[in-house]
């Protein structure tokens, strides 16, 4: 559908900024900008000091407002968001109480949402002196003067930084108004630029030039004769970069050689490719399986008859999924519509690229964060553009700017990764893929071995329509699951340190390899030891910025906050006492790679957790590596438990299945029965038998026992009767509002006053708290919470607790600006922790 242009008869737009303000603005609209203003376009509008994107949301006929600014340019000559996004990010913003300027924010590459900086210049010589004049007056100005005279220039956002101020304002004003400084406002336009690279091709006429030319050059010029014969020996345009490899030359050579008319240069657009390393394969021949057909048979019939309709492809591990997402992509593409493939973790995303790639080629595009700008740009403008139909991603790809959806895939739809957790908006990727399906009459396929509760509950009531996969591909068993008491390990081993390795766990490791098979280990937890404690005083590492034990990781022997990233060496004394008596507690990913190293020399180990992964492509290049056999062994956190598809894996170890389960939260159970289960479904996936060994020190809990059984339905119904009980989802629905600030007076207080509030408004909901929350410190920011929960049957859609919230916020935003308390609203928590 067209956006609409702007009539010239039109003098006002309505623009909402990335902010978390809940209203638009309205700006004059000059007259030289009409024809390029539409709804849905981003402009540059003056705000406050600064000048930032906006995006255009509306043309009020007219306003009682006066002395309006005016829009300073258009940035599109055609909107970035469709109607249905735009339709979408209002949604967004209405259910998950953010502003539709943040909203919109999310649906667009950080390229593409500009904002001014601040920066100041040193004007005037002798700053030294300036400054040594000025210290007795304002220590400050003498300060930002002598920083000045090194860098000469700098953003005054990085200023406050080096001298450690909240504020600069004052000082700077008065140092610019005595004329020793310039404050300017710059645009950062970031990666939107198109990258370009330069090409290198001999003159129309070098036939003639270079026959008479070459001679002498080889005897006066032989770097540009060198240049010259490369270009004629390949007969084509060459990149600069590689001529100049391939001749050893240097650009003053090509530059000379442009001069004298024999070689000309051409720029060319590339498509920034964070796969460029992959090659296309041809797609392996599979025929679906009777179940496989059954599922394909009941998505097509809706696809074709472009409706909405959300299934749950419920398939146990290694039952053949992901090919029916593709033949249902075959068939949407086939009907001239796009499909969406979300998919929980970036370390998934090479095996999926892959895989898809084979099948669609180059209408298949990739977003996800690992992308540099560029990258994620370029993807960005291949799918608003139409030339790719196919895209894949974790959560942000369900916002791809795709112009005919007809199908949405939203595989291992039970991941908590598909919830936005750490920066507005708070939105659940499935949820939203949903919604967005629902408005553009598209199919939603969630697929998973171990739906979330939620999921498999609506297709109990009909919301949702149940698919199932019961059998792996060529019936294919799944793999014998044992559960061993590592208490009973212990007593038997004599040790005073709990083992790392059962003894049949080692048992099997040595067999594997003996017989060049695979093995995945999994702890969820990265670094060498959970915590350091001295033996005598019992005095624990903590972070000196949250309530949490530091993590020590064995390279560099460093204690690590794995919350705000604070380090330090690890001690070799205790603080507390002095006692040389410290105990490493607790495994880590890093523990017990050294003890497999220790245990069995020789054997080849990759890691794979964060402290591993944080290098571009390292997702790729680790499971590329294990997946060519240059590995026996990979160890990791959850990043190993799911999707991944290795034949020569015959074994998964869980080194402690308790982890999870400790954590005080209403999912715990849930997620550590989904952890297990997808993790043992990674082993015996072709013709070799897979065996699973879970170790635990609670080898009687429900949740190890549905594990072990691969029984999703015996957990289901257990942990719904208890999901009934306490008014948790599917029944109930919960609103977490978090505050947090320097002091803890102040986050108490504003807790409370939000409470306040709240209970004037109480009835259909009720109201947890204000508590602390279970980390009550994070990055020297207290922290406090509310827990809200509505019954359904009450609050079908929620409407009324959102609308309690609010309303809190409005009548509470002003105050809590003034105490320098931070407010987010959290609705739909994965985690109440």
């Amino acid at each position: 559908m067209e956006q609409p242009v702007l009539e010239k008869s039109v003098e006002y737009v309505n623009v909402v900024f990335p902010l978390p303000i809940r209203h638009a603005f309205t700006y004059l609209l000059p007259a030289e900008l009409h024809a390029s203003a539409k709804i849905g376009c981003r402009v540059i509008a003056p705000f406050g000091a600064r000048r930032l994107t906006g995006f255009i949301v509306g043309s009020p006929d007219e306003t009682h407002l006066s002395d309006l600014k005016e829009i300073q340019d258009v940035l599109d000559p055609e909107p970035v968001f469709s109607p249905e996004m735009l339709r979408l990010a209002e949604w967004v913003s209405g259910y998950y109480l953010c502003s539709l300027g943040e909203a919109l924010k999310a649906m667009l590459p950080a390229a593409l949402v500009q904002a001014s900086r601040q920066y100041v210049e040193l004007i005037r010589d002798h700053p030294r002196q300036t400054a040594a004049g000025i210290e007795a007056m304002s220590s400050r100005q003498a300060q930002i003067l002598r920083y000045l005279e090194k860098a000469g220039k700098m953003s005054v956002s990085h200023l406050k930084t080096r001298i450690g101020a909240r504020s600069l304002v004052c000082s700077l004003n008065k140092l610019e108004v005595d004329g020793f400084v310039q404050v300017r406002q710059s645009l950062t336009s970031r990666s939107e630029k198109p990258r370009v690279e330069l090409y290198v091709a001999l003159s129309p006429n070098h036939e003639l030039a270079c026959t008479d030319a070459l001679t002498t050059l080889e005897r006066k010029a032989p770097k540009q004769a060198a240049c010259v014969q490369c270009l004629r020996e390949l007969g084509r345009p060459v990149l600069q970069k590689e001529l100049l490899r391939r001749s050893g030359a240097s650009l003053q050579t090509l530059k000379s050689l442009r001069e004298k008319g024999l070689v000309t240069f051409t720029e060319k657009k590339i498509f920034r490719d964070y796969y460029d390393f992959m090659h296309d394969v041809e797609p392996e021949v599979i025929e679906l399986n009777e179940e496989q057909r059954a599922a394909l048979e009941e998505i097509e019939p809706v696809l074709h008859d472009h409706q909405f309709e959300t299934f749950l492809l419920f398939g146990v591990t290694g039952s053949g999924k992901t090919q029916v997402y593709i033949e249902a992509i075959k068939k949407t593409l086939a009907m001239g519509k796009d499909a969406i493939v979300l998919v929980p973790e970036i370390s998934l995303t090479p095996q999926t690229v892959r895989r898809f790639r084979s099948h669609f080629k180059d209408k298949v595009a990739v977003l996800h964060s690992a992308m540099s700008d560029g990258e994620r740009l370029d993807s960005w403008r291949k799918i608003k553009d139409g030339r790719a139909r196919v895209v894949i991603g974790p959560r942000s790809a369900v916002f791809a700017p795709l112009r005919n959806i007809g199908l949405i895939v939203v595989d291992e739809e039970h991941e908590a990764s598909y919830k936005q957790t750490d920066s507005v908006p708070r939105y659940n990727a499935r949820d939203v893929a949903i919604v967005r399906a629902k408005s553009a009459n598209a199919v939603v396929v969630l697929g998973s071995a171990t739906p979330s509760a939620e999921s498999f509950y609506n297709t109990q009531v009909k919301k949702f329509r149940l698919l199932e996969l019961q059998r792996r591909v060529n019936d294919v068993a799944l793999p014998e699951v044992r559960i061993l008491d590592m208490l009973k390990e212990k007593r038997l081993s004599g040790k005073r340190e709990e083992p790392v390795f059962s003894r049949l766990l080692a048992k099997k490791i040595a067999e594997k390899v003996e017989r060049n098979e695979q093995i995945i280990l999994l702890l969820n937890r990265r670094g060498f030891s959970s915590y350091i404690k001295c033996h005598d005083c019992g005095h624990v590492e903590e972070c000196e910025h949250c309530n949490i034990t530091l993590t020590y990781h064995l390279h560099g022997r460093r204690l690590r906050c794995h919350y705000c990233g604070f380090s330090k060496r690890a001690p070799e004394v205790c603080a507390a006492c002095a006692s040389a008596d410290i105990l490493f507690r607790g495994l880590g990913t890093q523990k017990v790679e050294e003890a497999l190293q220790s245990r069995f020399p020789g054997l080849r180990t990759v890691r794979m957790d964060l402290d591993t992964t944080s290098q571009k492509r390292s997702h790729d290049r680790i499971l590329q590596d294990f997946g060519d056999g240059k590995f026996d062994v990979l160890l990791g956190t959850q990043m190993v438990a799911k999707g991944l598809d290795f034949s020569r894996v015959t074994l998964v170890g869980v080194i402690n299945a308790d982890i999870g389960m400790l954590v005080p939260d209403f999912r715990s159970t849930e997620r550590t029965f989904q952890l297990l289960t997808q993790v043992a479904g990674r082993a015996g996936r072709k013709d070799l038998t897979g065996e699973v060994i879970i170790q635990t020190y609670t080898p009687d809990s429900f949740c190890l026992h549905c594990a072990q059984t691969h029984d999703f339905i015996r957990f289901f119904a257990g942990e719904i009767l208890e999901r009934r009980e306490l008014l948790y989802p599917p029944f109930g629905r919960l609103v977490c509002i978090h505050f947090r600030g320097e002091d803890e007076q102040e986050v108490r207080r504003a807790a409370a006053g939000f409470a306040t509030i709240l209970k004037s408004r109480q009835g259909s909901f009720q109201i947890l708290g204000p508590t602390p929350s279970p980390i009550e410190r994070i990055q020297n920011k207290y922290r406090y919470q509310i827990l809200l929960k509505a019954d359904k049957s009450r609050d079908a859609g929620g409407k009324k607790i959102r609308q309690a919230v609010e309303q809190a916020q409005e009548r509470f935003g002003q105050e809590s600006r003034r105490s320098g308390v931070r407010v987010t609203v959290d609705v739909d928590p994965i985690s109440i922790i």
